[in-house]
């Protein structure tokens, strides 16, 4: 009969992680932005068009999606106090 041969698999090699983290003057800004309070989710659905045109709103004036909503609820709000 034919003689057995043994063969040896590569163990894989360590990954080196991630890397280092980049330098603070090269990081995104909102590493340095404060919140001002705790934030809880609150989720509804909304029509896909609704959801373009708020991020495309965000986008056009440099701010986020989250202050375009808080900003129209608050001035919704204020405008039917009675």
């Amino acid at each position: 009969m034919g003689k057995k041969i043994q063969t040896q698999i590569p163990m894989p090699s360590k990954s080196q992680g991630k890397g280092i983290p980049p330098k603070t003057e090269y990081a995104s800004n909102n590493l340095s932005k404060p919140l001002d309070e705790e934030l809880v989710a609150l989720n509804f659905r909304v029509p896909a068009e609704f959801r373009r045109r708020i991020k495309q709103y965000a986008l056009d004036y440099n701010i986020t999606s989250l202050e375009v909503m808080m900003k129209a609820v608050e001035k919704y709000i204020n405008a039917n106090v009675k």
